[in-house]
């Protein structure tokens, strides 16, 4: 059975393209880690990427019109297996069952791809109990990992994955963090103070306002990269963009808001 609906925001244009890219690759890889904000729709992206690698039809996948996208649209794709907390945590009995399934046979494709959400909260024996299955791939099974913070899983469990971030799509976010972010962006190029770029952050001083207001932030900093003209330009938008993401682990991690944005803005600022 699928996920239960939950409303969330879509992914950006980017995302979509750098999935299906991934899912329609001659290797695919045997495990995957979908890095996203709280709210950003990571299981339907990778639900979306699962029923790519699925698709049977011909040309662009997935192709919506065969029976194996069919199967996957209703949520009921015999080779497409979910996985999601029981309570507050995934348990090692859960990793278990998952595994006996991978161990198995595909019923109507290739390979089976196991979808774990909320990765980040597997216990710590249920993360050593997955690794094993990461070091170990059964055939071509595929397991694909979804968490709003990859710092929270094992290294090893992430040096054994293609991590891959989703981003939501501009348009999904609040028109007040667009601006907040348009305005920080300005500034920080321009130099400004830590006096500035302090009060305007201070407006997003929830954490679901601060959320929002990183991953414009991001994306209007993957803008500036994308314009920069020089070596250096580039070399600072990437160290920006760096700091906005170690901002955003942060608050999944449960830092504190105001703390997580002022060391981000310091260390813009060094």
């Amino acid at each position: 059975m699928r996920f239960s609906a939950r409303e969330m925001l879509p992914c950006s244009a980017a995302s979509r393209k750098r999935l299906a890219a991934l899912a329609s690759g001659e290797k695919l890889f045997h495990a995957y880690i979908f890095e996203g904000d709280r709210n950003t729709d990571k299981p339907g992206a990778a639900e979306v990427f699962a029923k790519a690698v699925h698709c049977a039809g011909p040309g662009e996948k997935p192709c919506d019109l065969c029976l194996s996208c069919a199967k996957a649209n209703h949520g009921n794709h015999e080779d497409i297996v979910y996985l999601t907390r029981e309570g507050n945590s995934i348990g090692v009995k859960q990793i278990e069952d998952l595994q006996m399934r991978l161990r198995g046979k595909p019923f109507a494709s290739e390979r089976i791809v196991a979808i774990v959400d909320e990765a980040e909260r597997m216990t710590p024996q249920s993360q050593n109990k997955l690794l094993k299955t990461l070091e170990e791939p059964c055939g071509g099974n595929i397991v694909i990992l979804l968490t709003s913070n990859a710092e929270s899983l094992l290294k090893t469990i992430r040096s054994r994955c293609v991590s891959v971030r989703l981003e939501a799509a501009p348009g999904a976010l609040s028109g007040a963090s667009v601006t907040l972010a348009d305005d920080f962006v300005e500034r920080l190029f321009a130099g400004g103070a830590y006096y500035e770029l302090s009060r305007i952050v201070g407006v997003a001083a929830e954490r679901d306002d601060a959320e929002d207001f990183l991953n414009a932030l991001e994306l209007r900093l993957r803008d500036a990269l994308v314009a920069a003209s020089g070596g250096a330009r580039r070399a600072e938008s990437l160290r920006f963009i760096d700091c906005a993401n170690e901002a955003r682990r942060g608050l999944g991690g449960g830092l504190n808001v105001r703390y997580a944005l002022k060391t981000m803005i310091l260390k813009m600022l060094s």
